[in-house]
């Protein structure tokens, strides 16, 4: 499905774009360290990227992109990608969608790409009938929350990381009381 909005036209991923959103995710993967992304970064991180999703594509999976036409040609300007899963028995087992992993290249932001890119997905979730649609967003990255709250979106679990070296080791604790 291609849809034109004046200069910029919105589809679903190919084959051949495949090195455009890798090369992105790596820029969006340097890009999580601004607003408290604590894993690590390994250096295949694009194709390791791509390969997660890659057998599931179209099914489980899918990556809408936009392109911005510049002079008769076309440029890949952004992307996200939403993916299919389905949540434990005690959680319901239904099947809910995921999105992640949106890209919207600097020079092109403020334009409403990343609102269309993440409608688009929205509607691809729903046509795989959804329960419902999840997002994570790093703490800091007030700007693509507040893009998803305007969408409907309802903060709903908070998700903690503990790294080692932040460990505050509890006195008591290292010399517990023998049980008698």
């Amino acid at each position: 499905m291609a849809e034109k909005n004046p200069d910029i036209l919105y589809r679903t991923v190919i084959e051949d774009d495949f090195p455009i959103i890798k090369d992105m995710y790596v820029q969006l993967n340097k890009y999580f360290d601004k607003f408290g992304y604590n894993f690590p970064h390994p250096d295949n991180v694009g194709d390791l990227w791509l390969e997660s999703f890659r057998r599931t594509l179209g099914r489980f999976s899918q990556v809408h992109i936009a392109e911005m036409n510049d002079a008769g040609s076309t440029k890949v300007v952004g992307y996200i990608l939403s993916r299919l899963k389905r949540v434990p028995a005690y959680m319901g087992g239904v099947m809910v969608a995921e999105l992640s992993d949106m890209w919207v290249l600097p020079e092109v932001r403020r334009l409403g790409i990343g609102d269309k890119l993440i409608r688009m997905a929205i509607e691809w979730t729903r046509e795989q009938n959804v329960h419902s649609v999840e997002i994570q967003v790093l703490r800091d990255h007030m700007v693509s929350w507040n893009l998803f709250e305007g969408m409907g979106f309802m903060f709903e679990f908070r998700v903690g990381r503990l790294l080692w070296e932040n460990y505050q080791v509890d006195d008591a604790s290292e010399n517990p009381p023998k049980s008698s």
